[in-house]
């Protein structure tokens, strides 16, 4: 069901407050959910006033705080997952891969079948792997996403927007955002982790912010039009990729 406005809010609370985005749509209650990064979404009728709205949220405040640390657990326990060791499993555009550090006179990383093979003169030398196997990774999400918003952008380009500038980091919050006053797409280095098309569907959500800079009516018509799976898309992307 598509949004009739969106808007960005803080709640107080007996527990602080509470930030929330909320979501005018034709439903016939006040929805509350807590998402997977701890963000708060509410959606409600048009008719329900926001001092109502903030009543509800918060008498759920107790159940916000606790859902957002059970979140923030399954983050720690993520990041722990990928500890860097030989043998680790990594995620890799969807993939499983394994880490399978080799020694050799000369240093590299690769990507060979399964497995991600960094070569390098001392192979227990775990410190000095792990930072080549990050600027690999780094080059990897450079030629990957600038790939993907070649694809994408003629799309934009018949709608007069400019190729926007990459900048890629590790964000816990958010896939991706558009600054969209800068010409420049931000996206999440885990997004790497995840297949293709679910990153697609993150780099078309932050063109449309070209044309709509808001969640508005318009802007989800425009991203159910240059990408119409990006529902499915986005749900995957959230199982594989916990951030």
């Amino acid at each position: 069901m598509k949004a009739v406005s969106s808007s960005v809010r803080t709640a107080k609370t007996p527990a602080g407050g509470i930030e929330y985005t909320l979501e005018r749509k034709k439903v016939k209650n006040i929805n509350l959910r807590v998402r997977r990064d701890g963000t708060v979404y509410v959606s409600a009728p048009s008719r329900v006033p926001v001092r109502e709205i903030e009543s509800f949220i918060a008498a759920k405040c107790s159940y916000i705080k606790q859902a957002q640390e059970h979140f923030r657990s399954r983050t720690e326990a993520a990041a722990k997952e990928r500890r860097f060791a030989q043998g680790a499993a990594v995620m890799h555009l969807g993939r499983p891969m394994e880490l399978c550090m080799v020694q050799s006179a000369a240093e590299s990383v690769t990507a060979e079948g399964q497995r991600i093979v960094i070569a390098l003169r001392d192979s227990s030398d775990l410190t000095r792997a792990e930072r080549l196997y990050a600027k690999w990774l780094d080059g990897r999400c450079r030629e990957v996403f600038t790939n993907l918003m070649r694809e994408i952008y003629p799309q934009f380009a018949a709608m007069g927007v400019p190729f926007p500038q990459l900048k890629i980091r590790a964000m816990k919050a958010r896939w991706g955002s558009c600054h969209y006053t800068k010409g420049m797409i931000v996206l999440n280095r885990y997004l790497i982790e995840a297949p293709l098309h679910c990153i697609a569907h993150v780099v078309a959500h932050e063109f449309c912010h070209f044309i709509y800079p808001n969640h508005s009516r318009d802007f989800y018509s425009l991203l159910d039009r240059v990408c119409p799976h990006w529902r499915s898309d986005k749900a995957e992307l959230e199982r594989l990729v916990v951030l």
